[in-house]
């Protein structure tokens, strides 16, 4: 659980991101990989712009940080984007595939007919072994 002595940053840190940009039509992006063996919940945050005609955002799975193996999480749908609406997309590790072996996720945005202006960043809200630590360039203050 969380140590309300830690700085929110370091209780939260971002784990993984997708940069904020106009994402083209018809296309996958991805943020980088995340051990969930290394966290009990996760969340991504995006802040969509302009939505151009469809989008949606949702959470993957595999065995490996290379994603051969790639499916989606069993009982989730992908989450519809809506023009100037922000998203919280929660995940939780027991809801991979454990006895699978399944331990790494990410994010992925598909555009759909049109653009989508947007970015994900992930954070980590309950790590296990705290301070859990940020993502490589992360600015903390």
């Amino acid at each position: 659980m969380s140590n309300p002595n830690l700085k929110p940053s370091l209780r939260m840190p971002v784990i993984a991101v997708l940069k904020s940009d106009t994402h083209a039509a018809d296309a996958t992006y991805l943020t980088g990989s995340v051990d969930m063996g290394a966290h009990i919940n996760i969340m991504a945050v995006l802040a969509v712009g302009t939505v151009a005609s469809a989008g949606t955002v949702k959470f993957e799975q595999a065995t490996t940080d290379a994603f051969s193996d790639v499916k989606d999480i069993e009982g989730r749908t992908a989450v519809d984007l809506a023009t100037d609406t922000p998203v919280q997309l929660n995940l939780k590790a027991n809801e991979l595939d454990i006895n699978n072996g399944f331990r790494y996720v990410r994010a992925k945005l598909t555009t759909v007919g049109g653009s989508v202006k947007t970015g994900i960043c992930v954070l980590s809200a309950d790590a296990k072994d705290q301070p859990a630590d940020p993502i490589t360039g992360t600015l903390v203050d």
